[in-house]
């Protein structure tokens, strides 16, 4: 059973990601515990937890606000994800299940909308792509840290979509296809600079919109 801060915590992580809570909304404890019918004490655990993870920040004499988000936070996650994407794919190359790599290939391909053009549902199996590498790896710990990244490129991607337009929707979309090929094709070198170039793209595509 799920402790109150733990249902807290994922409640307004969530609201956060997928901004119902919008970067700079103030966190009033009192307000947060009439609204989810708890005391103030696990909305204060959970707000410390959200801070850790920098969903959250504190300001002195005045409480705590949604995180905003700044160019510099997404250059950020995007550097920690091609040092650990890089390295990741080479070494799940020589673990991975071709039987699945195949079954992701068509999925990923079937989230194409009808008329040819990448729908919103293509970002999530992208997600599945960068995901499925760090699972076959096996390694646990990894695979918590890249999950707490993952958390914010979701909440990053949301925040821009609407300013999304379909040219890098498509790019984004051949980018996946050639990392799940050369996973298939067994090359550790062309996985890892089709994920690298992907990753860059992604960031001067951001750097262009903000």
């Amino acid at each position: 059973m799920k402790s109150k801060k733990m249902i807290v915590y994922e409640n307004l992580k969530k609201r956060i990601i997928n901004h119902v809570l919008k970067p700079g909304d103030p966190l009033n404890e009192v307000i947060l515990s009439k609204e989810l019918k708890t005391s103030k004490t696990p909305i204060r655990e959970a707000l410390q937890q959200l801070e850790k993870e920098g969903f959250v920040e504190n300001i002195p004499g005045k409480g705590s606000f949604v995180s905003k988000i700044s160019f510099q936070d997404i250059r950020e996650i995007f550097e920690i994800r091609e040092f650990l994407e890089c390295e990741a794919i080479k070494r799940a190359i020589a673990k991975v299940d071709l039987s699945k790599i195949k079954l992701l290939k068509e999925k990923f391909i079937s989230s194409e909308s009808e008329n040819g053009r990448p729908a919103p549902s293509h970002f999530r199996s992208g997600d599945q792509i960068h995901t499925f590498i760090f699972e076959t790896l096996g390694n646990s710990q990894l695979m918590e840290i890249y999950r707490r990244l993952q958390d914010h490129v979701v909440r990053n991607r949301i925040y821009f979509f609407d300013q999304s337009h379909p040219g890098r929707s498509e790019e984004s979309f051949r980018e996946h296809l050639e990392i799940l090929e050369a996973m298939e094709a067994q090359d550790p070198l062309r996985a890892e600079q089709a994920v690298r170039n992907h990753l860059r793209n992604s960031l001067e595509y951001l750097k262009k919109i903000i």
